[in-house]
């Protein structure tokens, strides 16, 4: 099977498992480990190369330290900020300094979801993973290094919710759960005049990052992580089918997102959604990476594609990794 043309989303297996949602495994074989990124060829990335005009590169990663630097200890029940040390080592002819981090959560920041993160409650992890192999290590599976050994890079599609829901008077706002359905985000694409193609990376502008940049204090930037008194209720993608069967049959690759779930939070067990599709169709997710450069200038220039590229760290069975990723026009 070519991994540019695997079977339409309702062509795909759905086991008698009670879910009734489709199982992607051993689309690209019983060895496969990095799912969707499959869609990512030889061809792909180089049909991409004709999105580097200028030269123009956009860094499409926070500080280290954001957002979790800038909120109150215990705004995520365990991810902080990883804490820096500078060392000297000063000798006669010589003056030097190293450092190390401490406490360096690798999903901490602007982060990659590996096929490890999230497993299927009826079959397990991706592709008949089993638990004993999500560890760390030249004998794990399903690790953020098989997405760097594979390559992560190719065509970008920016999809600025946030200004097509402003101008169309759709009520969203960073908080509160709202949900853009598949439909929607087909709709933004439109009005943007850009179409996906097979392999591209789908970046999400909510609009998340621009309101915790804005908040006018730590209580502030802590009820953007924590969410309301409901608990935390992120706006995002619907991760319902909708999204699951739009993804899937626009052959994108990777989908990336500037707030802290892609998908619209909180998730409820037993019910379809983009994390669980981790599991089930191999889907490659992102979070808290920085479009807010590549978002204005996209506005301004009218062009909402770039050529887009990413390193994962290459931690054996890495569960994730910061985005390490560049837009490059």
């Amino acid at each position: 099977m070519r991994p540019d043309m695997p079977p339409r989303y309702d062509e795909l297996p759905r086991p008698d498992d009670g879910s009734g949602l489709p199982l992607a495994w051993g689309v690209w074989g019983p060895g496969d480990e990095i799912g969707t990124l499959n869609r990512i060829t030889d061809a792909t990335v180089a049909a991409a190369a004709a999105e580097i005009r200028e030269g123009r590169r956009f860094n499409l990663n926070l500080p280290l330290d954001e957002p979790f630097g800038a909120t109150t200890q215990g705004s995520h029940r365990r991810r902080t900020a990883p804490q820096p040390t500078l060392i000297a080592d000063e000798q006669p002819g010589r003056l030097i300094r190293d450092d190390r981090l401490d406490s360096f959560w690798l999903q901490g920041s602007t982060q990659w979801d590996g096929l490890s993160h999230f497993a299927d409650p009826y079959h397990g992890f991706y592709n008949h993973a089993p638990v004993s192999a999500v560890v760390h290590g030249a004998e794990s599976r399903n690790g953020i290094d098989k997405a760097l050994r594979h390559g992560i890079a190719g065509r970008a599609v920016l999809a600025d919710l946030a200004r097509h829901f402003a101008a169309t008077g759709r009520d969203w706002g960073s908080l509160g759960g709202r949900r853009a359905s598949a439909e929607e985000l087909a709709g933004c694409l439109a009005a943007q005049g850009v179409a996906l193609r097979p392999g591209d990376i789908l970046l999400v502008r909510t609009g998340w990052l621009a309101a915790f940049r804005a908040a006018p204090d730590v209580d502030a930037r802590d009820h953007l992580i924590r969410g309301t008194n409901k608990g935390q209720d992120y706006s995002g993608l619907s991760g319902g089918e909708d999204m699951w069967r739009f993804l899937w049959d626009q052959g994108v690759a990777a989908t990336c997102a500037d707030n802290p779930t892609v998908e619209t939070w909180p998730y409820f067990p037993w019910k379809p959604t983009l994390h669980w599709a981790i599991a089930r169709l191999g889907l490659v997710i992102g979070e808290f990476f920085d479009f807010e450069s590549l978002a204005a200038d996209s506005a301004a220039t009218g062009r909402w594609s770039s050529f887009f590229t990413a390193a994962p760290l290459h931690l054996r069975g890495g569960i994730g990794s910061p985005g390490n990723a560049l837009a490059i026009r």
